[in-house]
């Protein structure tokens, strides 16, 4: 392994690592926060399934908000399934912007990035969107953490900006230490949202739950079928038929 650059911030510390097939990873303590390959897209962990939710949405998606942009490994899996969307990101760390737009092309992805506080973002913006992306995430002592806990009155914020009959993605570490956001989120979720669904990638400790606001419910697994062809990758290929073949909870 090759590595390339080690930044710490008032918000991460991370370290680039190439491996030697070309894949670049943004290791953070405890969690790899985000990866790029020169070919291949899906990973076979969480940000497959944060792709594969939001491809549930129940309608065409023409525009769509990330909340924690990493290094954009979602919204490069995304650009190839939904070529004409529009892609906004809010992303607190300029130094992950930064590196992002070094190491992993994400310029190439069309993304409209804005430099700020999800939150504040979330309590001032005023524009709506097809589909909320939620991958906030950041350094702790020992692990990564969500910067606050998820509950009803969050929710709200989220839905705020959502369309009437728009989703909202949340990507969940659900190990050791993690149990209870997580529990906590489930059931704001269950109050919130008409329908949804929860994807757990096959390889990492996650789950990705999809609620939408829409009176049609989440998609099921053959729509995410449907796809299959635009992968011709073979590990492409192998990755996305594991999650698509999950039962979704």
């Amino acid at each position: 392994m090759i590595k390339h650059e080690s930044v710490i911030t008032e918000f991460n510390d991370v370290d680039v690592w190439e491996e030697r097939d070309g894949t670049i990873d943004f290791n953070v303590i405890g969690a790899t926060h985000a990866t790029w390959h020169p070919v291949r897209l899906m990973t076979g962990h969480a940000w497959d399934a944060i792709t594969a939710a939001t491809l549930l949405h129940p309608a065409p998606i023409q525009n769509l908000l990330m909340l924690g942009l990493g290094g954009g490994t979602v919204l490069r899996q995304l650009r190839h399934f939904l070529p004409d969307a529009e892609f906004t990101a809010v992303e607190i760390d300029g130094e992950m912007i930064r590196l992002a737009r070094k190491y992993m092309e994400l310029d190439q992805t069309g993304v409209e990035v804005v430099h700020g506080d999800a939150f504040a973002f979330l309590e001032t913006h005023t524009g709506k969107y097809d589909v909320i992306i939620d991958d906030l995430y950041r350094c702790g002592e020992s692990d990564v953490e969500r910067p606050a806990p998820v509950n009803a009155e969050q929710l709200k914020q989220h839905t705020r900006l959502l369309h009437s009959d728009g989703s909202l993605m949340m990507n969940f570490v659900v190990g050791r230490g993690h149990h209870s956001m997580h529990r906590s989120a489930r059931k704001a979720y269950e109050n919130t949202f008409s329908s949804i669904r929860a994807i757990r990638p096959p390889h990492s400790h996650n789950e990705v739950l999809a609620g939408t606001l829409s009176p049609l419910p989440l998609k099921g697994s053959r729509a995410l079928r449907k796809v299959d062809a635009t992968l011709t990758d073979a590990s492409d290929q192998k990755y996305w038929k594991e999650l698509r073949n999950l039962k979704l909870r």
